[in-house]
């Protein structure tokens, strides 16, 4: 599996309740994304920072979700990301009770 760790930084006058409704606007878009497995929102007001968690099952549907026009968009929508991708060798999964490899 890959983590991809996106981050921009957002306007200081974005306040959580309008950042949420700006998640939830682009939620629906990551259903049927090619192999993402799990996408976390993240935010952090306070430092004018946000950004998401993605786990995708190869580094092949990582790299082709986060494709020029990908870029393109977050950096309008909010402002240039910084994108990391890292390999997640393991799992650990309280709620199933599972551990992954």
């Amino acid at each position: 599996m890959i983590i991809v760790i996106v981050t921009f930084k957002i306007s200081s006058d974005i306040t959580e309740s309008i950042l949420k409704e700006k998640f939830m606007e682009s939620s629906s878009l990551y259903k049927d994304t090619p192999g993402l497995i799990r996408k976390n929102y993240l935010s952090d007001v306070k430092n004018n920072t946000a950004g998401g968690v993605y786990c995708f099952d190869t580094l092949e549907n990582a790299e082709n979700w986060f494709d020029a026009e990908r870029i393109d968009w977050l950096t309008q929508r909010y402002s240039k990301p910084e994108i990391n991708f890292y390999d997640n060798p393991i799992v650990i999964d309280n709620i199933s009770q599972e551990i992954i490899s």
